[in-house]
């Protein structure tokens, strides 16, 4: 059946033509997988070796088929996920100008070499049309998943901490609770170097920022990327926090919320207007859109750790596309409770019980609460401000799109894999 039929981000459909297909299934008695040949119409314990004109097909609830594993030749750089990892290595700190630089060994040099980038990412975030592995399941999948949220500037993060603190009662690892949140009023140690912090309001966090490359080398220092504490990571330095996940038998996976990036940074420069920072005091729109603060191809420079000096070409933005399609779960902020809804259901983020997740008011009902509490944040929002559009035919517009057009071809093409990804919330739960 080609029905519900998912690829690797790339839009192709390879089950057609002279293919040998595998089907994977799993035997509840005998706690293992066995494989299909659909063209011989036997089966086998022995799992399929990935060469050329071999595809292995998962089955989802439905009965969809969908493409677990494919050859591709030398440039799959990430046909075999099954097995996972991490480490890490120090990376950008995030300040308030949210400029780019890097300080990974990874260097993007002027005869762009894709391969070092893609590598970064094999075996560390798991793709997403791969089922989420949860600690329950270890002795089956040999390994777990730890949602890990790009944060991409924005684009709705203060509205999805806000969720993960107060409506799921997460232990979140990235920043260290904002100044509303109060005093730590309880410290729980759970490794030699990892701790969680509990807040007056009753957020988790752990005890390392996230947000500072010393943060994310202590962290991986640490172990964080195999101790299970944290229910969710949240990082804009998604190239760095692949690292995490190396050599440790686990793996992060990827989810964002994505929005158009001249929007975004309109969003920026009015949110600086209204703070009334200096560097925007005394200047217009259109100047703002034609200077060094007005950010270019953000997205694409994250995702395969260039700087802001480094010249971006086509073969930039093909590397960055093949990893944002490979790996992320998207959400679309004009389609956000429907998209943090998407997030939930496959996260299982409305049953999640880790260490200290159990809020005080939580009643026998908590999974209904939860939702109920991330229904009305999704749909009032956090921080939300209004401010005046302005027509893509403005100059600043223009100059805008002039500057980040491999991030709008990356928004809408994560826009189109939005929709390719509907089978997975419809079929793999």
């Amino acid at each position: 059946s080609k029905t519900g039929v998912i690829t690797n981000g790339d839009d192709s459909d390879d089950t057609s033509g002279s293919i040998d297909h595998w089907v994977q299934y799993f035997d509840l008695s005998a706690q293992q997988y066995y494989y299909f040949h659909k063209e011989t119409n036997t089966t086998t314990w022995t799992r399929p070796e990935i060469v050329r004109g071999v595809v292995l097909l998962g089955l989802t609830r439905t009965g969809s088929e969908y493409v677990l594993e494919e050859f591709k030749g030398d440039e799959d750089t990430a046909s075999n996920d099954a097995e996972d990892d991490a480490s890490d290595e120090a990376s950008v700190d995030e300040i308030e100008s949210e400029q780019v630089t890097s300080t990974s060994a990874v260097e993007i040099p002027s005869n762009f070499d894709p391969q070092p980038i893609l590598n970064q990412y094999k075996n560390t975030l798991w793709r997403w049309n791969h089922p989420y592995r949860i600690p329950e399941r270890t002795e089956i999948w040999g390994g777990i998943d730890t949602p890990v949220f790009w944060h991409i500037p924005s684009s709705g993060a203060t509205t999805v901490e806000e969720i993960f603190e107060h409506c799921y009662h997460m232990v979140i690892a990235g920043t260290t609770g904002s100044n509303n949140d109060g005093k730590i009023v309880l410290k729980r140690n759970i490794t030699e170097h990892l701790s969680v912090y509990t807040l007056e309001d009753g957020a988790h966090y752990l005890n390392i920022n996230l947000r500072t490359p010393q943060g994310i080398n202590l962290a991986r220092t640490a172990g964080l990327g195999q101790s299970g504490v944290a229910d969710v990571i949240l990082t804009r330095y998604i190239f760095n926090a692949a690292d995490l996940f190396r050599d440790t038998g686990h793996t992060g996976r990827c989810f964002t919320f994505v929005r158009h990036p001249v929007d975004r940074i309109l969003s920026k420069f009015h949110t600086l207007k209204r703070d009334k920072a200096p560097e925007v005091n005394d200047i217009s729109l259109d100047a703002y859109a034609k200077s060094e603060m007005a950010e270019s191809n953000w997205m694409t420079r994250m995702l395969i750790n260039a700087t802001e000096d480094d010249v971006l070409t086509s073969s930039h933005y093909q590397a960055a596309k093949e990893i944002f399609g490979r790996k992320c779960l998207v959400g679309l902020m004009d389609r956000f409770e429907e998209s943090m809804g998407r997030f939930s259901k496959f996260f299982r983020f409305e049953s999640t019980h880790s260490i200290n997740t159990h809020s005080k008011g939580e009643t026998a009902n908590f999974a209904e609460e939860r939702r109920q509490c991330a229904h009305k944040l999704a749909s009032t929002g956090v921080n939300r401000h209004k401010y005046a559009k302005i027509s893509p035919d403005s100059e600043a517009w223009k100059e805008l799109e002039k500057k980040n057009k491999y991030d709008i071809e990356l928004y809408e093409y994560a826009r189109a894999i939005y929709y390719q990804q509907a089978v997975v919330y419809e079929d793999l739960l």
